[in-house]
């Protein structure tokens, strides 16, 4: 009885071990047909990509030779001159001329007892506020700190300083305006947001004979604008 047992034993681990090598086998012949899958569908892409690559070569080259070929556009005569009108109110070419100088810090001292520190800083409603006076004033041109003001201008306040276009600027500020004199500075002098904000912190200004403003540098990025093709 005991024989059988140790017999029936071996044969059931016997099977058992035959069956774990099958399986090892198993899982090794399909690890090594997902890998050669796997190798075959890279080289797939590898061949469609180099393919398409080859393809757009060839396309940019004929491109390229049709551009060779075509003759030089002619003048657009009136539209140049528009183009070229428009320079300036794009804020892309310099402007010179006699204008307004406004220049702005924050307070030295309080105003009156127990004033909060946060009135005697100059914000970005006060540049703003300057900004929209000689606009409206007819302004030519206008720069912050040297800035091009432009459309696309951010300013906005960022704890002690203000952001131009991303750039923080501390106290003081210059803004320079050119245009008419008479009418910038009558627009400064009655306004009462600016008188009151004068009893605050320090603004100042006064005419200039001659004031030169440089050109936007920065880059022009339009989310919803679509420039127009000349000539539709």
């Amino acid at each position: 009885m005991a024989q059988r047992l140790v017999a029936l034993l071996a044969a059931i681990a016997a099977v058992a071990g035959f069956l774990i090598t099958q399986q090892i086998r198993t899982v090794s012949a399909l690890n090594r047909t997902a890998a050669i899958q796997q190798g075959k569908t890279l080289e797939y892409l590898v061949t469609k990509a180099d393919q398409f690559n080859v393809v757009q070569e060839h396309r940019i080259s004929r491109l390229a030779e049709r551009l060779k070929a075509e003759p030089p556009a002619p003048s657009l005569g009136p539209i140049e001159a528009r183009l070229s009108s428009t320079g300036p109110l794009a804020a892309l070419t310099p402007v010179s001329g006699a204008g307004v100088t406004v220049l702005m810090h924050d307070a030295t001292h309080a105003a009156f007892p127990g004033e909060p520190n946060m009135l005697r800083l100059v914000h970005d409603q006060y540049v703003l506020r300057v900004i929209a006076l000689m606009s409206a004033a007819g302004a030519r041109a206008i720069s912050i700190d040297g800035q091009r003001f432009t459309a696309i201008t951010s300013i906005f306040c960022a704890g002690p300083t203000i952001r131009i276009n991303g750039i923080p600027y501390a106290s003081p500020y210059r803004i320079e305006a050119v245009g008419p004199r008479a009418a910038m500075l009558k627009a400064l002098n009655s306004d009462p947001d600016i008188q009151g904000w004068a009893q605050l912190v320090s603004i100042k200004y006064h005419p200039e004979s001659h004031l030169e403003i440089a050109p936007y540098r920065g880059p022009v990025q339009f989310s919803l604008a679509k420039p127009v093709k000349i000539g539709e």
